[in-house]
């Protein structure tokens, strides 16, 4: 073999070795982008600047998508504990979905619960992805997003209740269903 072809014969196996070592790169960079982009966007809906929580809840698969349905379910099935959607748990609703950006498909889910109450069934599929979930996640992180979430939907809770101001804002229902949440988290 001439020296000319085996010469020719190295540059190609170079060239398609960092070929292959470039691509490689590309491809981990372009996942550190979408994971940083995942991490500001779970940052911006939860309030949370924290990186070790958000580290785990992106090591988690937990997306700005999955976090619409998590943060929503409980703040519907505190408004509808007692039987009737208030106004007042209507507003409140809407606002955390203004606050948390949702799309349109989200939205349209929404009003569908807004209207109706859901089937038991959606609050029973929260109910264990939020446990199983708690089991995935470290402490710090878990009891962050609980407290954002419970926090939320109690916000729900107290915004219709009392009568004029006077009395106890949460009812038993309401009480029952945000107990029910909370354990979810506790691991």
């Amino acid at each position: 073999m001439s020296a000319d072809a085996l010469k020719d014969r190295k540059d190609a196996l170079e060239n398609e070795f960092f070929a292959r070592q470039n691509a490689k790169a590309r491809e981990a960079f372009r996942a550190k982008i979408e994971e940083q982009e995942s991490r500001d966007a779970l940052a911006a809906a939860l309030g949370i600047s924290e990186s070790g929580v958000l580290d785990s809840l992106v090591q988690v698969g937990i997306t700005a998508e999955t976090l619409a349905a998590l943060a929503m379910i409980p703040l519907v099935a505190v408004a509808w504990a007692d039987g009737k959607l208030d106004e007042a748990e209507r507003e409140a609703i809407e606002k955390a979905a203004d606050e948390a950006n949702m799309t349109d498909e989200h939205r349209t889910l929404l009003a569908g619960w807004l209207s109706a109450a859901p089937d038991a069934s959606l609050l029973d599929a929260w109910k264990q992805y939020a446990e199983t979930l708690a089991q995935e996640m470290d402490t710090v992180a878990c009891n962050a997003l609980c407290n954002r979430i419970v926090g939320g939907a109690r916000e729900v809770a107290e915004s219709a209740g009392g009568f004029l101001g006077i009395g106890n804002k949460i009812s038993a229902s309401e009480a029952d269903v945000l107990a029910e949440l909370e354990a979810c988290f506790a691991s």
